[in-house]
């Protein structure tokens, strides 16, 4: 995709699944680039998030840094410095 067909980050809502690229993995869980949108960041906290059945999934075969997953918008909020915008993702 290119840069000017990217998605403004204004679109996404809870509940939508998005495509994300592994981009580190954390004590807490994992963080996330997501496919398609303008730059933003996101994460999936696997600790918060444990008693969900996709997180679980997602712990207990942990996608190696560079590996494309499909989680689901939890939250979008803004965020005390760039990108300014930070995306809750959970696996359910």
């Amino acid at each position: 995709m290119s840069e000017e067909s990217k998605r403004l980050f204004s679109e996404l809502r809870p509940g939508d699944r998005v495509q994300a690229t592994v981009t580190s993995h954390q004590p807490w869980g994992i963080t996330a680039k997501l496919n398609g949108y303008d730059p933003v960041g996101a994460s999936l906290d696997c600790i918060r998030r444990s008693s969900e059945p996709g997180v679980r999934r997602l712990v207990k075969d942990l996608p190696p840094v560079g590996t494309t997953i499909e989680p689901v918008v939890g939250e979008v909020r803004s965020w005390h410095h760039e990108p300014w915008v930070w995306v809750d993702l959970t696996g359910t």
